[in-house]
Parts: structure tokens; sequence; C-alpha cells
């Protein structure tokens, strides 16, 4: 009977042995489940910071672009950051930043056109500005209507100028000796293009249009311009060249334009000779006698400044003084007065109808 519950007591010891055992590794298999699932959300958590952490850098660097494009770099880098979590989100910041750096393109640029004849370049090449000239004498283009006056080409209001805090000023070459000083004491940078010949106009399409982004609409125009020169060139081919004075009337006097001046290069483009080459002056002055002794045949006058003050004088002098009743050209009536729009200081787009006026006058009996 004792050995009966000795055997009693050992199962039972046995038993909660058992039940202990087994609660313990149930206790340890809960206690791993809740630890993975513990790390699980962890990670999950650690992981969406990281995408918003990224996302945000994102859009601190797609707005940093817009002030510097030398960001540009570090833009893309978040954008390939956050395909990792959303490539819709990509392709939306992609197309923001796309439209941040063509705004940048397209801004920043204020710039002055001093002269009618830039302005019109300007205009075609569909360039706005912030500054333009006052003239009575050429028209400004329609677009510029309400934009500032800068004074006049000769001499623009320097204070006007700088207040308008420009990022180029363009103008002739022409004026460059008398205003570049000027521009450089306000502190404010500027362009001198050659205007004075066809040539020179184009070649300042050229320039500008690579300058501001134009370069399709510079290549539209200057193809414009080869297929008219190419046809135009062969219009009097075994033509006798005729010989052409021109002279340019000021106020109270008037000077002799070479091939350099844009009216005396009108004249060989048309097929004349002008009579007074320079390697280097646009204008000469010249004494009669020296004008005499070139026997040109045909003699073409124009102005500057004030024309109709310029035009009279040239009557004047024509009238009055004997020496030009020698000339060959006054002789037989080849003594013409053209229009000072189309024969200027400067290369415009009307040059073809200047070339056309030329045609009676040069080649005419």
């Amino acid at each position: 009977m004792k050995s009966y519950r000795i055997f009693l007591l050992l199962i039972g010891i046995f038993t909660v042995f058992a039940l202990c055992a087994m609660f313990t590794g149930c206790g340890k298999a809960d206690t791993s489940e809740n630890t993975e699932s513990i790390q699980e959300t962890e990670t999950s958590e650690e992981s969406n910071e990281q995408e918003t952490t990224e996302i945000e850098s994102l859009n601190a660097e797609t707005t940093v672009e817009a002030g510097s494009e030398a960001t540009t770099a570090l833009t893309e880098q978040a954008a390939a950051a956050v395909v990792k979590s959303s490539s819709t989100s990509t392709n939306s910041k992609t197309a923001a930043k796309n439209s941040v750096s063509s705004n940048t393109a397209n801004t920043g640029n204020r710039i002055i056109a001093t002269s009618a004849a830039v302005c019109d370049i300007m205009d075609r090449l569909g360039i706005e500005l912030v500054g333009v000239p006052e003239t009575s004498v050429s028209n400004i283009a329609s677009r510029y209507a309400n934009v500032t006056r800068v004074g006049s080409p000769m001499e623009p209001d320097m204070e006007i100028i700088k207040t308008l805090k420009p990022t180029d000023v363009i103008g002739p070459d022409t004026l460059e000796a008398d205003l570049k000083i000027k521009y450089d004491n306000i502190g404010v940078k500027s362009t001198f293009v050659n205007l004075r010949s066809v040539q020179g106009l184009y070649d300042t399409v050229r320039l500008i249009g690579d300058k501001y982004g134009k370069k399709s609409e510079a290549d539209a125009i200057i193809n414009e311009y080869n297929t008219f020169i190419k046809n135009y060139s062969s219009g009097h081919e075994g033509e006798a060249k005729p010989k052409v004075l021109v002279l340019m009337g000021l106020p109270g006097s008037y000077l002799v334009a070479t091939q350099n001046s844009y009216a005396g290069s009108l004249v060989e483009l048309a097929g004349g000779v002008n009579v007074f080459h320079d390697e280097s002056k646009d204008f000469l002055n010249v004494n009669t006698e020296e004008i005499l002794a070139k026997d040109p045949d045909v003699i073409i006058r124009t102005a500057h400044g004030l024309p109709k003050e310029a035009l009279e004088m040239f009557e004047k002098e024509f009238s009055t003084n004997d020496i030009w009743k020698h000339f060959r050209a006054v002789k037989n009536g080849k003594v013409y007065d053209v229009d000072y729009m189309l024969f200027g200081m400067s290369a415009t787009f009307d040059y073809p109808q200047a070339l056309a006026d030329l045609e009676p006058m040069l080649y005419g009996d």
C-alpha cells in the first residue's frame, strides 16, 4: 500500500513537470511571435518615415531648383529615390521640374533697345523689351507701345536706363564710341551691333537669336534673306555698273557716304559702284573738287537727324554753289533725293523697297 502511494506521488510530480514544460514552451513561442510582430511594425514605420523624408527632400530640392539650375542634379536624385514609394509621385515631380526649368530659361532678361532698327529686330524675333527709344523719325513696333521710353537714340537718358535695371542695352555700333563709357559709368552691360549694311543686319539677327534662345526664328528670317539675294543679284548681270555718289545730309552740312555705310552699301548691293571707298570709315568729309574728280554718273542725297532741314540745305547748296553745275550727274538730271526712312544710318528690313527705289535711278534713261 505504501509502495502504491509512492507510485502515485511520482506520477503526480511527473505530470506537474510535464505541464510546466509545456506552458513554458508556449510562452516562448508567443514571445517570439510577438517580437517578430513588433519588429515588422517597427520596420514598416521606419519605411514610412524614410519615404516621407524622401518625398519632403524632393519637394525642398525642387523648390531650390526654381532659384538655381545648379540644383538640377540633386532634384533628379531625389526624384529617383521617391520611385521606391510611388511612381505616380515621381511623374508629378518630374513634370513640375521641367516646368520650372522652362520658366527659368525664359525669365530674367531685361533688355533695352536704343534704336528703332534694333527694336524691329527684337520684334521679329519675338523678344520683349523694357525700354525703347523716343523717336519721331522712325516707327517703333506696336508690340512696344506701352514700353518705357529712354530718350533719343544718340542721347539716351542714363538715369531712366539705370532705373530700369537692364541686363543688356543694345544699340548700333556707330554710337559705341559715345555711349559705351556712359553705360559703364552707371554699371550697365551693353551690346553694340553692326547695322551698317544688309549683311550686318542679318549677322545681328543671328547674334541676338543665338543669345536669347530664338535660333529657329533667326533661321527663318535669314533664309528669307538668302532667297531674296539669290534672286535679286542675278537681275543686272552683264550690265554696266553706274558710278554713284551718296551724300548724307545734316543740318547745315553734309558728308560723303562710303561703302561701309548703310546707304552706301545699298548702292553696291543694287549693282552700282560707290565712288568713295574707305577701309574703315562710314562717312568722309570731302571737298567738292575731290568729289568732282570722281565724276559720278548718279548722285543720291539722303538725310539724317533733321531730314527736312537737311534736304533744304541740299537745295540751297546745289543752287548757290556753282561747282555743282559742272557735275555730269547734275547736267543729266541724275540727282535724286531718297526716302530717309529707307536710306538712313542703320539697316532695316525695308531694304528690298530701298533697292526697288534705286532701280530706275541707277538703270533708267
